[in-house]
């Protein structure tokens, strides 16, 4: 790897390193890309669709059950069928959104802590 100086910031509490902002408390979620799904409107078209999947993989780290929660948007996916949000749908982006508004900080183990 190698460092390019004049982007280089040293001495900071925190700071963005591959798109996740990194602190001494731990890794938390970059607060654009969060934004970014919260803002969204509800999906209109299959491209709608894939975007939002899209946004939420950069994300997966910190949503639990990440797959479960993106399921019913796949299952617009899958084959050639006609776009149809529906009632499922709707329940699971609330269910995102919200979940979004408060994602938990990834830290490290405490020595001697169980795993």
């Amino acid at each position: 790897m190698k460092l390019n100086p004049k982007k280089c910031v040293f001495g900071v509490k925190s700071g963005k390193f591959l798109g996740f902002l990194v602190s001494e408390r731990g890794i938390d979620a970059n607060p654009e890309k969060v934004e970014a799904i919260l803002n969204l409107p509800e999906p209109k078209n299959v491209r709608d669709i894939q975007r939002l999947t899209g946004k939420m993989a950069a994300l997966t780290r910190f949503i639990s059950k990440s797959a479960d929660k993106s399921l019913p948007f796949f299952q617009l996916l899958k084959g050639n069928k006609t776009f149809q949000w529906g009632p499922e749908q709707e329940k699971a982006f609330a269910e995102v959104k919200n979940h979004l508004k408060s994602l938990p900080t990834i830290a490290r183990p405490e020595v001697g802590d169980v795993l």
